[in-house]
């Protein structure tokens, strides 16, 4: 299964086609866990979860070590692969 969403388009702005490693950090959890960013928007981002649980449905996301992170909340999962919102 491709990491591209092949179904109705839902979304309220276009994503673009990323490729790059992001960071996540849990609520209560001290340990910064990477992940694949795979697309983009003012709005929210997909990202593929390497053996990451995240049972949080909140969680912060940097580009840069944290020296400003995003809040986000999640807003499904299927597998490794996960879509969010950034909380604004």
């Amino acid at each position: 299964m491709s990491a591209e969403w092949k179904g109705i388009e839902r979304r309220r702005t276009t994503r673009k086609t990323v490729d790059q490693t992001v960071l996540l950090s849990l609520p209560g959890d001290v340990i910064v866990t990477p992940c694949r960013m795979l697309n983009l928007s003012v709005l929210g981002a997909g990202i593929q979860l390497r053996d990451t649980p995240l049972l949080s449905t909140e969680f912060l996301l940097s580009f840069d070590d944290f020296r400003m992170p995003f809040k986000c909340c999640l807003v499904w999962r299927q597998g490794d692969l996960a879509g969010l919102e950034f909380v604004y």
